[in-house]
């Protein structure tokens, strides 16, 4: 997959990009959604051909602070809309889960409703996965039968090599390493420190390389290892008529020594 041009960004980054997601249904979720009526405020789209369109925005940044795959979270949205083909307020479509955790339900002055996932982290911390998949289920309102659909969403790589906290000489190769990730997933992996930020070099299999003398232009003390990863498509086909356009960003950082 052809790489984005590098945009260098100085210092310490710790709010991940906001990105608008799109979640795709699953072809085993129940057929194209019928409404009855157009949504108030809709673009009046006839009951023969008004779908229900579920949309997402995601955006996670978080450190990884053991060898172990814990993390720490610096920041975290995620945000769910039910809309009829896509425009006009967000639908009710009752109590709204993501892999079983409850979404906290908000609804505007003017009656339009969506689903909210803040900074809080689950119980136990949050653990890098590798695994994009995620189920995001709802219990029916007005308008949006009870359903469920598959997504594939950016997540936190597990990352083995390098460790947290790990010297680095600037003037030696360094390989990172981590689980090769799914076809159309996107991930560049940069390392900055006193000086502009290098990108690796995409080896493929979750392999990534500095080439010897790469790091020479960093100075000494601390770095950091920034892993950005995108999971999007710009239209895809979800069940029976329906379609779905999504996206997703993460950003995870590992702290390094550079001697």
């Amino acid at each position: 997959m052809t790489q984005p041009p590098f945009v260098p960004r100085p210092g310490r980054a710790r709010i991940a990009l906001a990105t608008g997601a799109w979640l795709l249904f699953a072809a085993g979720c129940a057929g194209p959604v019928r409404l009855a009526e157009p949504a108030r405020g809709g673009h009046g789209a006839g009951a023969d051909s008004a779908r229900v369109v579920l949309e997402v925005r995601l955006r996670r940044s978080a450190e990884l602070t053991d060898p172990r795959a814990a993390l720490r979270l610096f920041d975290q949205e995620l945000r769910v809309e039910y809309r009829v083909d896509g425009r006009g307020p967000g639908l009710d479509a009752g109590e709204v889960t993501i892999d079983g955790r409850p979404l906290f339900r908000q609804v505007s002055g003017r009656g339009a409703v969506s689903y909210r996932l803040g900074r809080d982290e689950p119980e136990g911390g949050t653990q890098a996965g590798g695994d994009p998949w995620a189920t995001i289920a709802n219990a029916g309102g007005s308008g949006v039968p009870a359903t469920s659909a598959r997504l594939r969403l950016a997540s936190f790589p597990v990352v083995t090599r390098p460790s947290p906290g790990q010297g680095v000489l600037r003037a030696d190769e360094l390989q990172v390493v981590m689980l090769p990730p799914l076809p159309g997933i996107w991930v560049r992996v940069t390392l900055a420190g006193g000086g502009d930020p290098v990108s690796a070099i995409d080896l493929g299999e979750g392999r990534w390389l500095f080439p010897r003398g790469a790091l020479s232009g960093l100075g000494t003390g601390r770095g950091r290892l920034l892993v950005e990863v995108e999971s999007s498509c710009g239209d895809c086909p979800g069940a029976g008529a329906m379609r779905a356009n999504w996206s997703s960003r993460i950003e995870l950082e590992l702290a390094l020594t550079l001697l």
